[in-house]
């Protein structure tokens, strides 16, 4: 799990990114996270989706889209608890 940060330095909280994702950060790129909720969940959580930005500021993951961030990461434990209950 990566640490997110918003534009103030406040932690806002972790969530997954793939080596891939790391690694264009660390080369300066901005990347554009965009997600939903999974087909077979949909039914359990809800329709979900979105999209935010990240980039890389010092050591930290930046982003200025807090609150699509949390709601990603709210999303993450939702289906990471409805996949242990089944």
């Amino acid at each position: 799990m990566d640490a997110i940060y918003d534009s103030d330095g406040k932690d806002i909280g972790s969530i997954p990114l793939s080596d891939k994702q790391r690694a264009m950060l660390e080369t300066g790129a901005e990347i554009v996270v965009i997600y939903h909720t999974p087909q077979l969940l949909r039914s359990l959580l809800g329709e979900r989706n979105g999209s935010f930005v990240l980039h890389k500021d010092g050591d930290r993951v930046v982003t200025t889209t807090a609150a699509e961030v949390k709601e990603f990461a709210a999303l993450q434990k939702a289906i990471t608890a409805a996949r242990e209950t089944s």
